[in-house]
């Protein structure tokens, strides 16, 4: 995803396959759609669900840029 001419790596996947839907579970401990997933330099992994959260970020980004 391109956010104010930087490039971002933003995967679309779908949660009615098993691995992906395992992995959202696991990792963020719900099947709830949409999310975002966000690993951060070293490593750290946040997960965000609601859809205002998410925006939120983006934009954050998107400032950040």
């Amino acid at each position: 995803m391109n956010l104010r001419g930087r490039e971002h790596d933003i995967e679309m996947a779908s949660t009615n396959e098993g691995a992906r839907r395992k992995e959202l579970i696991n990792g963020g401990g719900k099947g709830q759609v949409p999310c975002l997933r966000i690993e951060d330099s070293s490593g750290e992994v946040t997960w965000l669900y609601e859809s205002d959260d998410i925006l939120r970020y983006i934009e954050k980004i998107k400032l950040a840029s």
